[in-house]
């Protein structure tokens, strides 16, 4: 999928929130994840783009370090487009859903998309976390309605795409579809 004719001036820039940053191949994707945001028109800024300082000693320095770097280029971005694919549970990476929180705070447009289409509460009910009749969101939505929140008002829906799941974090296909649909969302606000 690509933009229908050429885009010409720069949309923003784009801060790329997922748990990619966690894989062995981090920065090739965020390579390929920033060439699809600038054929729509995007900058983007990848996590790993900048590193923490080499002189940092000890693990706590060197993620305070990574959590002010992470700041800084949120506050530097214009929107956000996270990876809401579940990893390590049922439910999307905590910390991208923080940075999508924190960019909401800002009044910045958010955006995401899952590489599962289940639904959060049948993803808790096959782990055996929770039966139908607890405590268990039943709105039919992908993650947390907290977290898909701030993507209804920025203008845009979940992107669902089904991928195999030896692709599940891997796979740009559903990335691609939210950033043509951010694109679109934040072109028609300016």
């Amino acid at each position: 999928m690509s933009p229908s004719g050429p885009v010409s001036a720069a949309c923003g820039i784009v801060y790329l929130a997922g748990p990619e940053v966690f894989l062995p191949d981090a920065v090739v994707l965020g390579k390929r994840k920033k060439e699809i945001c600038n054929a729509y028109g995007f900058d983007a800024q990848f996590p790993l783009d900048v590193s923490p300082a080499s002189d940092l000693i000890g693990p706590s320095k060197v993620a305070h370090s990574v959590f002010d770097i992470c700041v800084a280029m949120m506050n530097a971005c214009d929107l956000l487009i996270a990876n809401m694919t579940p990893f390590r549970g049922v439910s999307m990476d905590v910390g991208t859903a923080v940075e999508l929180g924190y960019m909401h705070a800002l009044g910045k447009p958010v955006f995401g998309y899952t590489n599962v289409v289940e639904d959060y509460e049948t993803r808790v009910v096959a782990a055996g976390m929770f039966d139908r009749s607890e405590l268990v969101e039943s709105f039919g939505l992908a993650d947390n309605l907290m977290c898909e929140g701030p993507i209804w008002q920025s203008g845009g829906e979940l992107v669902r795409c089904a991928v195999s799941s030896s692709d599940l974090l891997t796979s740009l296909e559903g990335f691609e579809q939210c950033v043509q649909q951010a694109h679109q969302v934040f072109r028609s606000s300016k």
